[in-house]
């Protein structure tokens, strides 16, 4: 490991020639590879070694892997990492495509951890000096050479949330509000304290409705009517259609990722006039998980064939949380709000969809 720089900010590959040598047998450093869902826990751990001692990270198989010094297994890695040290055997990966820089990251103001490449160099390299039967080993300098780190290329992915975020919830609501009052006799007022008090939860909401006014239809009769008429009720917003549209022209891939029923939000992308600008959209009650389950986010990275990119939501927990832990690039519409104390931190704040449009824009990595 001598020929890694320290820190990890040049990359050493002949990216062109060199194919796998199979198993190698590790020496000099160690390996963590940790499933892509827990990197950012892995990173955190990272901090606490020495900066300069990390040589690289790369991606295999769903998993990241770190080059770290020997020993740096004591405390032990946390499950579901998997510690291999030196003197056991690494498989070679396979090489990444030539100029590949989806594995470089920068994590907060660290160091920049390396591309796939620096391992198969690095590999290669230890390989050729412990296949002695192959004949003499060949000087590092012979097929490892120093180059200038590649462009890191933009994911330019984005998945965005659909209620209160993509559409306007309150005045969709609020349109529906003013219908359900005039129909049984009830004050705009009764119905918005009925729901500050239910706190978005339908069953309460009406249960509280029904037993103070009467109203005689069944709760499953009102939530499915509530349901259908604030899909019906949602506004078309130009603004926002504009600047999703300039996104997807600018070769930005762009999918939704939404709980719900599947009929109410498509219809409501549709009311919106937004259902056309999306390449995949991922709604809950299709699959039978719901935000903030990371899953649920893995299921529309893989529709759009990628690992990475942002999570534009209004929700803390389901947008923020949930994106965190499937690894992509936060942002957080707040609506104006201030962010609790103990709300889950994102990695981007921003007033509406628009603006997030705008953030990306000027950060398009994630």
């Amino acid at each position: 490991m001598t020929n890694v720089p320290a820190g990890g900010t040049d990359l050493l590959a002949d990216a062109l020639t060199l194919t796998a040598p199979g198993p190698v047998l590790l020496t000099g450093f160690d390996v963590v590879l940790v499933p892509q869902g827990h990197a950012r826990t892995a990173v955190a751990r990272l901090d606490a070694l020495r900066p300069t001692a990390v040589g690289a990270v790369f991606t295999h198989e769903g998993h990241w892997g770190f080059l770290l010094p020997e020993e740096s297994g004591d405390p032990a890695w946390p499950t579901p990492a998997r510690y291999a040290s030196a003197g056991t055997t690494l498989t070679m990966p396979p090489a990444p495509r030539p100029g590949a820089g989806a594995g470089w990251i920068r994590w907060g103001h660290g160091p920049i951890y390396t591309a796939p490449l620096l391992l198969h160099a690095v590999l290669a390299d230890i390989a050729s000096r412990h296949h002695p039967g192959d004949g003499p080993a060949v000087p590092p300098s012979a097929h490892v050479h120093l180059l200038e780190p590649p462009t890191m290329s933009s994911p330019k992915t984005a998945f965005f949330d659909l209620d209160a975020t993509l559409t306007d919830q309150a005045t969709s609501f609020r349109r529906w509000a003013e219908e359900f009052a005039t129909r049984y006799g009830i004050t705009p007022k009764e119905i918005h304290d009925a729901e500050v008090r239910s706190a978005g939860h339908r069953d309460r909401f009406f249960t509280e409705l029904k037993a103070a006014h009467g109203i005689r239809s069944s709760l499953a009769a009102l939530h499915a009517q509530y349901r259908q008429r604030t899909a019906e009720l949602v506004p078309h917003r130009p603004q926002v259609c504009t600047a999703i549209r300039s996104l997807r022209d600018d070769g930005w891939r762009l999918g939704v990722i939404t709980n719900g029923d599947p009929t109410t939000q498509r219809q409501k992308l549709r009311r919106a006039r937004l259902d056309d600008l999306f390449e995949s959209v991922v709604i809950s009650g299709e699959y039978g998980i719901r935000k903030p389950d990371p899953d649920l986010f893995r299921i529309a990275l893989d529709a759009l064939g990628t690992g990475s990119g942002f999570m534009i939501g209004d929700d803390l927990d389901a947008d923020i949380s949930g994106g965190s832990r499937a690894g992509l690039c936060t942002v957080w519409v707040s609506g104006g709000r201030n962010l609790p104390s103990a709300a889950p931190i994102p990695d981007h704040t921003v007033r509406d969809a628009v603006d997030a449009v705008k953030l990306l824009r000027e950060h398009p990595h994630a």
